[in-house]
């Protein structure tokens, strides 16, 4: 038990430690089959650059469907003129864009007159589902956190018999055998470390610190 002679937050340490394994574990985790998404949005450009959903959260299955729900809502809009297709306004140029004919957008350039813009906009990507825990990370970043963990539990050990030696716990004459012997310990536990197993959800290092402050108060009082 450490009579504090400087508080090196052990609890602290242990737990950064403890986050870089669980999201290892995250990384390593069998992945959930993917979800395919492929539907139909209607864009719409009020403000240079600005663009945002005419329906929100609506989705639709074809151009069609989506083409007749604008013009139905919208009865001033018409297909639009050559000059507004293109990267100028949409970066996908194989959208199908409408403008208004009666609405103008605000912020272009003095003297410039540019309709409300609409384009039906194809979405086709895949995705994890969104209730799934899933963490992706390459190889080489992969081993790069098990280093971190690896001298974050050193860097835990040395302080602490450190920590010890100051404090009056170890003598100066048995502190490297000490040291030696949990650096020794701790290799063979990283050396056999299975990855993808953690269940830990960080409550016992509250306790921990906890069950610490309580006891170092009691030595010093």
């Amino acid at each position: 038990m450490s009579r504090g002679h400087f508080d090196y937050q052990q609890w602290r340490i242990r737990k950064t430690a403890g986050i870089i394994e669980r999201d290892i574990a995250r990384a390593l985790r069998p992945k959930p089959e993917m979800v395919h998404e492929d539907y139909w949005i209607i864009n719409k450009m009020d403000y240079p650059h600005s663009i945002h959903s005419v329906a929100k959260h609506r989705r639709f299955s074809s151009r069609e469907e989506a083409e007749a729900y604008l013009l139905r809502r919208f009865k001033n809009v018409v297909k639009a003129e050559p000059q507004y297709i293109g990267g100028r306004f949409f970066q996908d140029e194989t959208e199908t864009v409408f403008q208004s004919t009666k609405s103008y957008m605000r912020g272009v350039p003095r003297g410039e007159r540019v309709p409300v813009l609409y384009a039906i906009h194809h979405c086709v990507f895949d995705h994890y589902p969104y209730d799934a825990d899933v963490l992706e990370l390459n190889d080489s970043t992969i081993r790069t956190m098990k280093e971190a963990y690896r001298q974050i539990r050193i860097a835990e050990i040395y302080a602490g018999h450190v920590e010890w030696v100051m404090s009056g716990d170890d003598g100066e004459d048995t502190v490297r055998e000490r040291l030696k012997e949990d650096l020794v310990a701790f290799e063979k536990e990283y050396a056999s470390k299975d990855w993808t197993d953690f269940h830990n959800d960080f409550d016992e290092y509250d306790e921990w610190f906890e069950e610490e402050i309580s006891c170092r108060h009691s030595l010093w009082m």
